[in-house]
């Protein structure tokens, strides 16, 4: 019996062989492993199959090959077959390699470096700028980059403040005392004095005029920022500035609850004999 159910097994695993052989598939991606007597028969009628491959490298696949995943041959239909114009695999660097290059959106880059952290850095830089470059085609809107735009708010936020009497003055004075980090931070990671880079930026957009000049890191001098091409997205300026806000706020709230729960003292009146 367990014979007769094996061979049965075999026959319904061939069948579904011959079903994809003819649609035409040539190339087989399974999540799961595949027999070695199924993959000689793969093999046989020219399929060249992967087993226990990843589900995120699944979905890269069908978005590169514009096709489907589905959770059995026998569902499959001509609609879920994606199509590709080379399949090859190759060694490098002691690892093998299946590059599989279609027509769909989807690329896989490879990191490389000569330490686990070095190839954790490449990864998170590169992270950041595909979501800058996200941020770009889905906003738009861009600023000028090197600390520019926050210097040129910073400046207007000092000349409105002089409008508004009170303490709110000071308030408004702090906030944009604040923003000025940004320039200074970006001065001491390029190892320059922060408070003369920052003195400099500030002079040169008020003699110039323009809100478009910043810290240019390459000369270590204030330049331009729009015409050497350095810029950044409005929204993560803006998500910056808001994300900032709400954790001074937030800081000052709790400052703020913190004082009133101390108990109220009666001066002692001695001291003041």
């Amino acid at each position: 019996v367990l014979d007769a159910f094996r061979k049965k097994q075999r026959e319904l695993l061939f069948d579904q062989v011959d079903n994809l052989a003819r649609r035409g598939v040539d190339v087989l991606a399974c999540r799961e492993g595949i027999d070695n007597e199924l993959g000689n028969y793969l093999a046989k009628k020219n399929i060249q199959a992967f087993r226990r491959v990843a589900m995120s490298d699944l979905n890269l696949l069908a978005t590169n090959c514009s096709g489907e995943i589905v959770s059995s041959i026998d569902n499959l239909s001509n609609q879920h077959i994606g199509s590709f114009n080379t399949s090859k695999n190759i060694k490098e660097d002691g690892k093998d390699f299946w590059i599989i290059n279609g027509d769909g959106r989807a690329a896989t880059i490879v990191a490389k470096g000569s330490t686990t952290d070095v190839v954790d850095e490449v990864e998170r830089c590169f992270d950041d700028a595909i979501g800058v470059a996200k941020e770009l085609i889905e906003g738009g809107l861009v600023l000028c980059g090197g600390g520019a735009s926050y210097i040129s708010l910073a400046r207007k936020l000092k000349r409105y403040a002089e409008t508004i009497p009170g303490k709110e003055q000071l308030a408004i004075e702090a906030y944009a005392d604040a923003i000025e980090v940004v320039v200074r931070v970006l001065a001491e990671n390029a190892g320059i004095d922060p408070i003369s880079t920052l003195l400099s930026v500030v002079a040169n957009q008020t003699n110039a005029g323009s809100d478009n000049i910043g810290i240019n890191l390459i000369t270590n001098k204030p330049d331009d920022m729009l015409k050497i091409g350095v810029i950044e997205p409005q929204s993560i300026v803006k998500q910056a500035l808001i994300g900032a806000t709400e954790v001074a706020i937030a800081v000052l709230r709790i400052d703020d609850v913190l004082w009133a729960k101390q108990d109220v003292e009666t001066p002692d009146l001695e001291e003041f004999e």
